[in-house]
């Protein structure tokens, strides 16, 4: 696995694995998936830990739906209103993302989800 060495080398790869695990989901492929989201949650750790997280605000806008999904989720424990409205317009797509999104509303808001 990568090494991160700086926020760049992070972002870089939460871009990259965030796009690979929505297209494993999208396929059906759980090992891809599963070894994607690891890599995401490994950038997003050292995001936190250099107190950067603020840097995936960028990719509310990606062109990738499943990079927008992930930036906005791991948003909202510092950005909920900017992380919720991204959640909520995916949520109202016919995309096949939207129930992902929808839940992760829902479990957001009942405080179930721990980021």
């Amino acid at each position: 696995m990568i090494k991160i060495k700086d926020i760049s080398t992070a972002l870089s790869l939460f871009e990259d694995a965030a796009k690979k695990h929505a297209e494993a989901t999208r396929e059906g492929d759980y090992k891809t998936g599963n070894k994607n989201y690891n890599k995401v949650i490994k950038a997003v750790s050292y995001l936190k830990e250099q107190d950067s997280i603020d840097e995936l605000l960028s990719y509310l806008n990606h062109d990738v739906i499943g990079v927008r999904l992930a930036a906005a989720t791991y948003l909202l424990p510092k950005h909920e209103k900017k992380g919720t409205e991204v959640l909520e317009a995916i949520s109202k797509s016919s995309d096949f993302f939207s129930f992902i999104a929808q839940t992760t509303l829902n479990e957001w808001r009942k405080g179930n989800l721990i980021l």
